[in-house]
Order: structure tokens, then C-alpha cells, then sequence
């Protein structure tokens, strides 16, 4: 009697679809947070990310050097990277206070409209003391690095007079709290129990502008 051929032996395989460099990031990142998610930074291998994103290993290493590398881009594609300083903005634009600030505003909470910043928030959390490194370099190179910029810049705006002296210009580090505080409470009650995204996006603008405007 004829045995039924194998459908893995003949299944023809689908070609791979063509993605730009950033896609094939963009792919990999969110097999990568899969990964990490399900069984821990530490536990995760570039194999199994790979087989997630349906590459092969090289494929992989065509665009990171390491699981290590990998993190680290998903901390800066989904939560703050350099683009994100408010130094930044200022020392690009000759705009309004009200123009700098609706910029800034905009920038930021253009990532919490993907699902991927409280998933990565909720990864930075539960494995951050698993990749110390990562978050050690991640830390360095962005937040520190903003902060010290911005920092410099907010004084000399506030010394030009287009920026009133107060506690938030002393110590522009804590512009983000409103920021960290949404995504932490969405990360520990869920998006339903905090208050919306929109609400919180508004009283940040309010809070920079009632603080840093001169009066």
C-alpha cells in the first residue's frame, strides 16, 4: 500500500519576503521581546530569537553583534533614546517656549502609542538586575548623556530670561516623571486602571509650561 508522502519533505518552502534593513530590525526586536518575556533575559539565547523571527543565526548577526546589543536597541526604540532630549530641541530650534515644549511633548509619547514601551518597561524592570551591563551602558549613553546636555542648555535659556529659575530647571532631570509614572502604573495595574494616555500627555505640557515660563 502507498504510504502518503511526508509533508515535510514536500512542502516547498516559502521564500523569505524582502524587508528593508529597519524591518528586519524591527522584526527581530519583537522576537527578541517575545523571547525575553517568556523566558528571561538570562535564559534566552540569539538561537531562539532567531527561530522566532524565522532567520537563522546569521541572519541575526547581519544587524547585532549581540543578545546583549539586541536589548539594548529595544530600550531605545521603545523607551527614551537620544532623539528624545529636550536639550536636543532647544538647541535645533529658535521656536516659542510653547513650541519647544509642544515638540518635546509629542516626541516623547509618540512611543507609548506601541504596546512595545510597557511590554520593554515591563522587561526593564523584571530582568534590568539580570543585564546590568545593558542597563549600566543604556543609562550612560542616553540618560545620563541627556540629562548633562540639557541641563547646560536649560541654565543658559533661564540666564537669556526666556526660562523662569525654579525647581524643575535646577534639576531637569525629573522632566520625565510624568513619563516613568504612566508607564509604571500601566506596567503594575494594566492601561485600564491608570489614568489615559491623552489625560497625561496634556497635564505634562501644562505642568512644563506653568513652571518654566517666565513670568
Amino acid at each position: 500500500m502507498a504510504h502518503a508522502p511526508d509533508a515535510k519533505k514536500t512542502a516547498v518552502a516559502k521564500p523569505r519576503r524582502y524587508l528593508s534593513s529597519s524591518e528586519r530590525k524591527r522584526e527581530i526586536l519583537d522576537a527578541a521581546l517575545l523571547e525575553f518575556m517568556q523566558d528571561g533575559y538570562a535564559a534566552s539565547t540569539v538561537e531562539r530569537i532567531a527561530a522566532r523571527a524565522g532567520l537563522s543565526k546569521s541572519g541575526i548577526y547581519a544587524h547585532y553583534q549581540s543578545k546583549e546589543q539586541i536589548f539594548e536597541e529595544l530600550l531605545t526604540t521603545a523607551l527614551l533614546s537620544s532623539e528624545d532630549s529636550f536639550g536636543l530641541l532647544l538647541s535645533q530650534t529658535q521656536g516659542s517656549l510653547h513650541e519647544i515644549v509642544d515638540a518635546y511633548i509629542d516626541q516623547i509619547y509618540s512611543r507609548l502609542e506601541s504596546p512595545l514601551a510597557v511590554s520593554t518597561f515591563q522587561l526593564l524592570i523584571a530582568e534590568g538586575r539580570r543585564a546590568p551591563r545593558v542597563i549600566e551602558r543604556w543609562n550612560q549613553s542616553v540618560l545620563m548623556r541627556m540629562s548633562t546636555d540639557t541641563q547646560k542648555l536649560v541654565e543658559q535659556c533661564v540666564a537669556r530670561g526666556i526660562m523662569r529659575k525654579s525647581v524643575l530647571s535646577e534639576n531637569f532631570f525629573v522632566i520625565i516623571s510624568p513619563f516613568v509614572f504612566w508607564l509604571a502604573k500601566s506596567v503594575l495595574l494594566g492601561e485600564d486602571a491608570v489614568v489615559s494616555l491623552s489625560q497625561v500627555r496634556e497635564i505634562h505640557r501644562q505642568l512644563m509650561l506653568e513652571i518654566l515660563l517666565p513670568r
